[in-house]
């Protein structure tokens, strides 16, 4: 029996397939720092060559059977929906029978690439594979020559001195280490479950809680109290969860509680998730419920000592993508719901174009003399983006295909970058919460540091629909032809060529609403707060 009979294809998101693939292979537990280092690779890999992208993966009797693991860090589910949000376009599954675990280095290669048309693989350097992990990252190499395809062995990520492994992670979430965690992860670790009815202890002593039922697949942390967060429909709020057995009153049954501040809803049923940021105390018995509920107000105490901390700090959300690919809106949309200022990175390329076409200066030397007048400002009024020459309002004149072909003209220009780049930067000096920069290179260039970064793009179809529709062009195959030599110039350029941002989250708008997208980007901005 062949592979491809075996395998399990799925496509996780609706671009366009490409007909060569650049793949990983991995059990991806977690899908931490050290496996979004190898995705951030994969994609980018995949974008340049215009390749698809597929994660090569086993189903869980192999982490069961292989690792004798009882629990994971992510459930199926949850894996390959954190894969989709990792920009990966396809999830090949292998099941773990003795027809592929028996394979040698050499077969398992051979077969998989008879199944899969893939011209690279990216693996960390700890790569192992084929029967009894017989093969490295070395014999891989070889067998690339062998059977002509490029390898990138990309390095394992550390922190603190520590190298980054699911196994490691496993052991800080269970011995309450859960901020040490939280940074091998890259995101907050977090609990998905259904609000069941309890038996309201936590009313009568003052401090009402939630009873998450969760999936027994998945790693509790050690019992204790947490300072956390919940979102509830599409809401966050800040939370202190409970894990234990309320040995107080006796009980035998590991409970998940979280104690919602400033909530007061009827939620049972629902679906909620929750984050653990830092562990607070132990789990413990107390003698009264006066002692039980004066413990808990110094609980809640320190954990809104700590929110009010959090609160000072700006945050900057980084949205960079495709043209078409409804940034601009999505952007717009998470400023103002998170109360931040926005800033479009392309409309201040697009108006150092407009600067150029007007008085037909293209030479890198003769725009940064106008740029050092400083003739550009900018303003987020809340529901708009403008931008200004000289006190006049050139928003509308810089929307244009014209004006988008102009944007890239100027933005191989290097200097030029940087005078763009370090107003942006600057402008987080003058704002009050924090900003939302969409652009081309907002999270690799201008913020790598960001609390989140998004990629969005979609089917190029849908995006050539959406920019004809924007621009007021009615010729459809026009736009698609401007975009495909944007997207080439953009990813091909010499300086500050397009990319996918490390530990970025890629948004697929080809077939979902605006609100369906800014869903799901409240679910990652839980785990990124």
């Amino acid at each position: 029996m062949k592979l491809k009979d075996l395998i399990k294809i799925q496509k996780l998101n609706g671009l366009e397939k490409e007909p060569k693939f650049t793949v990983t292979i991995g059990v991806f537990d977690g899908i931490h720092l050290g496996h979004s280092a190898i995705i951030s690779e994969l994609r980018n890999n995949a974008l340049v060559n215009n390749y698809s992208s597929a994660v090569v993966t086993f189903d869980e009797n192999y982490p069961k059977t292989f690792k004798n693991l009882s629990s994971f860090l992510l459930t199926y589910e949850e894996k390959k929906e954190f894969l989709s949000l990792k920009g990966v376009d396809f999830l090949v599954v292998l099941p773990f029978i003795s027809e592929i675990k028996n394979l040698n280095p050499e077969e398992f290669i051979s077969s998989l690439k008879e199944t899969i048309p893939f011209s690279c693989i990216c693996v960390g350097e700890n790569f192992r594979f084929g029967r009894g992990r017989e093969g490295d990252a070395s014999q891989l190499i070889r067998l690339g020559e062998e059977f002509n395809f490029e390898v990138k062995v990309i390095p394992s990520e550390s922190f603190e001195e520590s190298f980054i492994s699911s196994s490691k992670i496993r052991e800080l979430i269970s011995s309450g280490e859960i901020v040490k965690a939280n940074k091998f992860l890259g995101y907050k670790y977090f609990l998905r479950g259904i609000v069941k009815k309890g038996s309201n202890i936590g009313s009568k002593l003052g401090f009402p809680t939630i009873n998450v039922e969760v999936n027994n697949m998945k790693l509790i942390p050690k019992e204790g109290i947490y300072k956390g967060k919940v979102k509830v429909k599409d809401d966050i709020y800040d939370a202190a969860i409970y894990i234990g057995t309320r040995p107080t009153f006796n009980g035998r049954a590991l409970r998940i509680e979280a104690y919602i501040l400033d909530f007061s809803e009827i939620v049972y049923q629902e679906k909620v998730e929750l984050v653990f940021e830092e562990y607070i105390r132990e789990s413990k018995k107390f003698d009264t419920e006066k002692e039980l509920r004066d413990q808990i107000e110094r609980d809640t105490k320190v954990i809104n000592d700590k929110i009010k901390e959090e609160k000072l700090r700006k945050r900057i959300i980084t949205i960079d993508g495709t043209a078409g690919s409804g940034k601009s809106t999505i952007a717009k949309l998470l400023a103002q719901r998170f109360g931040l200022y926005y800033i479009d990175s392309g409309a201040l390329y697009r108006s150092v174009g407009w600067i150029a076409n007007r008085f037909n200066l293209w030479e890198e030397e003769d725009l940064i003399k106008i740029l050092e007048k400083k003739p550009i400002n900018f303003l987020w009024d809340g529901e708009n983006f403008k931008v200004f020459f000289e006190r006049t309002d050139i928003s509308s004149e810089i929307r244009s295909l014209d004006a988008g072909i102009n944007a890239s003209r100027v933005g191989v220009m290097k200097r030029l970058r940087e005078i763009l780049t370090l107003w942006q930067r600057e402008s987080l000096n003058y704002v009050e919460n924090g900003i939302v920069l969409e652009g081309r290179d907002s999270g690799t260039i201008v913020f790598p540091q960001a609390d989140m970064k998004l990629f969005i793009s979609a089917d190029i179809h849908i995006r050539a629909e959406r920019r004809a529709k924007d621009l007021g062009e009615s010729n459809i195959e026009k736009v698609i032809k401007s975009l495909k030599e944007r997207d080439i110039k953009d990813i091909n350029r010499s300086s500050d060529p397009l990319r996918i941002p490390k530990e970025a989250y890629f948004i697929d708008t080809t077939s979902i609403t605006v609100e369906e997208a800014y869903s799901q980007i409240l679910s990652i901005w839980l785990k990124c707060l």
